[in-house]
């Protein structure tokens, strides 16, 4: 058990490393792209973020993905796309599953992280959730997005599950969204996240098989509630992480 708590944590050092090293190889590619070019021609930049840069990360800490049920998705149709949020890892992983480019809403906090930062100013919308006039703005983002042809992606639980239950409490707002626009909602859940990267208080790391399993779409009708939607999504959810 010690031997495999230190191994763990020995290779999420490592995993940090090649994170910031790739990131510092790239960032020059952001800077130049990103402060050139306008908001709505971002596409590409989102698609090497979402399709090159985890999967050289994944294969450099031998982390292999595995996608099952893919076919429940629709090629080149938007979604309000929901996953649960467990480790650090789980952006990358959930990016590598979608076949598409989607954009995000962003904790504020993470502008702080080193090159990082700049990248998520420029690519997601910062949300503060005690902040009113930021939801709004939040929203009015969302709609455009939508209008500009992407999909959109939530962790209905707001952050990180810290907790022993298999999900945490899920916010309403992606169900709302997906409810007001009718468009439908993309489940997805990290299956086994918890043995690439130990628990969500933990820093640790181990090689081998990430499953992400596509638990189904739900399609919002105009009779539905959002409360429907949000039902359905974690009962999809539970039955998926059930061992």
């Amino acid at each position: 058990m010690m031997v495999r708590r230190w191994g763990g944590r020995i290779w999420a050092i490592y995993g940090l490393v090649v994170f910031f090293v790739l990131l510092l190889i790239c960032f020059p590619f952001y800077l130049l792209i990103l402060g050139l070019l306008p908001n709505h021609r971002f596409h590409r930049v989102i698609w090497f973020n979402h399709h090159i840069f985890p999967r050289v990360f994944f294969t450099l800490v031998g982390i292999r993905i595995r996608v099952h049920n893919k076919q429940v998705l629709d090629r080149g149709k938007q979604y309000i796309l929901v996953s649960n949020h467990r480790s650090a890892i789980d952006f990358m992983a959930n990016t590598l599953a979608f076949p598409g480019v989607y954009k995000y809403l962003a904790k504020k906090e993470l502008t702080r992280v080193p090159f990082l930062g700049f990248i998520v100013k420029k690519l997601c919308v910062l949300v503060d959730r005690t902040n009113a006039a930021s939801k709004s703005r939040s929203l009015d983002w969302m709609k455009r997005t939508f209008d500009e042809g992407y999909s959109i992606f939530f962790y209905p639980e707001g952050t990180r599950n810290r907790g022993a239950e298999p999900l945490g409490t899920f916010y309403s707002g992606a169900f709302r969204l997906a409810q007001e626009l009718q468009v439908p909602i993309a489940v997805m859940t990290l299956q086994n996240v918890h043995h690439r990267s130990g628990e969500a208080r933990s820093m640790d790391l181990w090689p081998g098989v990430l499953h992400i399993r596509w638990s189904g779409v739900v399609r919002p009708t105009p009779e539905t509630t959002h409360a429907t939607l949000m039902e359905t999504t974690r009962e999809w959810m539970l039955r998926d992480l059930m061992p």
